[in-house]
């Protein structure tokens, strides 16, 4: 039995092809044609219409006894994902070029993801036929387009073996030695993909189809399997009474009917060969089936001791679905999964208490398909409006979070290091835990949770993608802790660490292929700079070919226009790149309106137990009461960060010795409690009160800036016509207060809705302002401050804000309110002009001279008396 995949850019002639060979290996009488919707494999209605193949598909045949399976997969850039999901299912392929058109852009995202899996592949030239086919240049194209190891295996070629020797260093050898090249040495060079095979010829005029049956009889061996069970399941479709088929490829060991699967029993086996099937009692390892029974099973899941294959290709278009307002969607939710189960790669998602339905998908084909197969299934009209890109959420750098679960009777804590991952890696999990610290079954539930869960990025909320999760630290309690407490820790762990990292943003690029007119290059070229394309090349005299990468929400509307300005003679075509950091950032954001800290789905906080009642722990606070300590924590660097300047004044920031130097005295350094998960919080003994001459210490004063703001008439109209006048004029009045009063003055101002804005500290004369950073409120600054400088400094707090005051009494400081502030504000503002006015008051040393009368009448001239006459 050989597997044998067959893809191609679309239009390529795959399907065609695949007809040829089932007529020259004697399964068809005569061969049918996409246009006249006659072929053997496009068997559904909807594929007919558009002349695609939307839906892999398997057909069965043998060459001189040997069994093979012919995979159909999808062409349509849509319907990537549906292709890439076979490959994991074929022992080689057949990667169809048209030779009219060359390589084409989706052509090499076939050839990489081939590459990728390390499938064997032929390459098979179509069209040959063809006015515009040119044997030299298309040959000279696929070497320096795919690779150089690229070889021409047709009779004419008669340097076949040397061109094939030079794919290889051993062959190389043998080859300079005289010794023979033999068909097993090159068999080996094809299967472990140093040799591509490449065959001429036209799949509807049936010219050198035997080329390609020759070469897979003479240098294609049967896959060898092992014998533990295991397999992957690729595909899932409903028939037409409504079974629910898992479509395997078999990788191992054999299946019965009646055996068990993901812990439902296998009710029927099927060998599909095209739209009809033949039933069997038993599969072996290589075969590709069905199988009835299994309702749990998804496409892309494995069994045995098969790692699931990463997807590569994702959706990058968003859309709601709606239907008209009689439609209950609680009530056809159900039949929408089975839609969706077998199209993946359109992810619904579904918000129940919004009764909502978002779609995910590639592009304006499968918003075809969609419509198509609920009208044709539900006999419901639908339409997908709203329609956008979709971003995703990673990080630079690494950061560990701390997750603590532990409401009465409940216990988890784990701690998840985020760090990078490479590109289109998706999530993946890592375990640097000993099963001393925490037993191997909650290892497990952290993996599984790690591998099934979606979270959730700070920026956008978007999805977190090209990260691995370590963990690296966990605990919990023989008795306490059940099933979905480390569901709870693990989530609030990865949330937290993102509330410290360095995140970016990402969005989906296309490469792309466009063929214009010479004449037409210099628009083209305005237009991609305008597009932020990158990576731009081209060849060609009179036609050329334009290859690079852009931004979709960018290029995927541009074949339009590209047709308008080139008269109908350009052409476009697109493959997915991947997700990559996102050109307009600040925007993208910005129109999001996303607040991390508010998202209480995803919350960041932590939840602890003391004295037998449990109590949320904010998330910045949370190193300061967890159980275990840090392993591997670093904070990313403020200059890092993204800077937002959030002040009209042009006042320079204090240098980095002196903010390392009020960070240190603010914040001292984190010290993690560590002790049992039950044991009470310890709490000094009063000692017998002795007294003695306070020591007088370093006075700082911490002012709520907006609260003062908003409790000032003066400063509060001010800000109704600018807010950064009404700081500015704030930050006058305490720069005049610092020099009346003997304190230090620290002036915060919130920012915690800024997106990447790092904790921002300026000097204005000795005036400390600070902007919060992302997530952090004024409040929360002065709290968590006032915390760590009670007990060095005397710390004096100016708000109105009534929970703040409760906190700020319960720290030991002392507090004023905004009224009594300003009050004190006003008056030393009148002390310190009366002040100035004495000190800059100029004395007549000439008139204090003077005496007698003279000194009396300039006095009464100065005063404004009149003389007596």
């Amino acid at each position: 039995m050989i597997n044998i995949g067959v893809l191609a850019h679309v239009d390529a002639g795959k399907t065609t092809l695949i007809e040829a060979i089932l007529y020259k290996t004697g399964k068809l009488r005569k061969t049918g044609r996409v246009d006249f919707g006659n072929s053997f494999l496009d068997n559904d209605e909807y594929e007919r219409k558009r002349g695609i193949t939307i839906f892999s598909k398997i057909a069965r045949t043998s060459i001189d006894g040997i069994d093979i399976n012919i995979i159909d997969t999808p062409g349509h850039v849509d319907f990537s994902a549906e292709m890439e999901r076979t490959i994991s299912i074929m022992d080689i392929a057949i990667l169809v070029i048209s030779g009219s058109d060359g390589v084409q852009s989706h052509s090499h995202t076939l050839f990489r993801l081939l590459r990728e899996a390390n499938i064997p592949t032929i390459i098979f030239v179509n069209k040959i036929d063809s006015e515009k086919f040119d044997k030299e240049k298309v040959l000279y194209g696929l070497k320096k387009s795919l690779s150089n190891n690229i070889v021409d295996f047709s009779n004419e070629n008669k340097m076949l073996i040397e061109e094939a020797a030079s794919c290889d260093e051993k062959l190389i050898e043998k080859f300079i030695e005289g010794e023979e090249i033999l068909k097993s040495d090159i068999s080996f060079c094809i299967e472990s993909s140093k040799i591509f095979p490449t065959i001429f010829g036209s799949g509807l005029k049936l010219i050198n189809i035997e080329g390609i049956l020759d070469l897979i009889k003479e240098y294609i061996n049967e896959k060898k399997y092992h014998d533990e069970v295991s397999g992957i399941i690729y595909k899932i479709k409903y028939d037409e009474n409504g079974n629910r088929l898992s479509f395997i490829k078999l990788l191992g060991g054999n299946i019965r009917v009646k055996d068990t699967l993901f812990d439902e029993k296998i009710n029927q086996i099927r060998a599909y060969d095209g739209e009809k099937y033949t039933t069997l009692d038993i599969a072996n390892a290589g075969d590709i089936i069905a199988v009835t029974g299994i309702s749990k099973s998804h496409a892309g899941d494995t069994f045995g001791n098969i790692k699931s294959p990463s997807q590569k290709l994702l959706p990058v278009l968003s859309y709601n679905m709606v239907f008209s307002d009689d439609v209950s969607i609680n009530q056809i939710y159900p039949k929408l999964i089975q839609i969706f189960d077998e199209i993946p790669e359109i992810r619904m998602e579904y918000d129940e208490e919004l009764a909502k339905i978002k779609v995910n998908l590639m592009g304006e084909v499968q918003i075809d398909l969609i419509k198509n197969l609920i009208s044709e299934r539900l006999r419901l009209n639908c339409d997908l409006i709203d329609g956008g890109i979709i971003y995703k959420e990673s990080i630079v750098g690494y950061i560990e979070g701390v997750g603590h679960f532990e409401p009465l009777k409940h216990y988890a804590e784990v701690h998840i290091l985020i760090s990078e991952g490479e590109r289109g890696s998706g999530v993946i999990f890592a375990n640097e835990v000993s099963d001393d610290e925490l037993p191997k079954n909650y290892q497990s539930q952290v993996r599984n949770i790690v591998e099934s869960s979606k979270f959730r990025g700070v920026l956008t909320g978007s999805e977190l993608t090209d990260v691995v999760l370590t963990l690296v630290a966990g605990r919990a309690h023989e008795k306490h802790t059940e099933g979905g407490d480390f569901l709870e820790a693990v989530h609030r762990a990865v949330r937290h660490g993102l509330m410290y990292a360095k995140s970016i943003l990402l969005e989906p690029y296309y490469d792309f292929e466009i063929n214009i007119p010479m004449t037409s290059l210099g628009r083209l070229l305005n237009d991609l700079g305008n597009m932020n394309a990158e990576d731009i090349s081209y060849d060609g005299v009179e036609t050329l070919r334009v290859r690079g990468f852009a931004p979709t929400i960018n290029i995927q509307n541009y074949g339009s226009t590209l047709l308008s300005y080139t008269k109908g003679l350009g052409q476009i075509s697109f493959s997915l790149r991947g997700f990559l950091p996102c050109h307009n950032l600040e925007e993208v954001i910005g129109n999001s309106s996303y607040l991390a800290e508010f998202d209480t789905k995803n919350t960041p906080d932590s939840i602890f137990c003391s004295h037998g009642e449990s109590f949320i722990v904010p998330w910045s606070e949370v190193f300061n009461y967890m159980h275990l300590p840090l392993k591997k924590f670093e904070l990313v660097k403020e200059e890092e960060k993204v800077e937002t300047i959030r002040s009209t004044y042009d006042a320079s920031k204090a240098d980095s010795e002196e903010l390392m130097a009020i960070f240190e005295r603010t914040y001292g350094k984190i010290t993690p409690r560590i002790g049992d998960w039950d044991t009470p919080i310890k709490r000094t003994p009063e000692k017998e009160y002795v007294y003695k001459e306070r020591e007088k210490k370093k006075h700082y004063l911490l002012v709520d800036g907006y609260n003062i703001i908003f409790a000032s008439k003066v400063l509060s109209e001010l800000a109704e016509i600018n807010i950064d006048s009404a700081r500015d004029r704030l930050i006058e009045l305490l720069i005049d207060y610092k020099a009346y009063k003997d304190y230090e003055i620290i002036l915060v101002f919130d920012a915690y809705r800024l997106v990447n804005h790092p904790t921002e500290v300026q000097n204005f004369s000795g005036l400390y302002v600070v902007y919060t950073k992302t997530a952090e409120t004024a409040d929360q600054y002065i709290e968590k401050t006032t915390h760590e400088m009670i007990k060095k400094y005397d710390v004096t707090v100016a708000t109105s804000d009534g929970i703040e005051q409760i906190i700020i009494r319960g720290k030991g400081a002392i507090l004023i309110s905004a009224r009594e502030f300003l009050k004190d504000l006003e008056e030393t503002k009148e002390a310190f002009r009366k002040e100035h006015i004495e000190k800059t008051t100029v004395t007549n040393r000439l008139f204090d001279s003077l005496k007698g009368d003279l000194k009396e009448k300039i006095e009464n001239i100065r005063l404004g008396k009149k003389e007596e006459p």
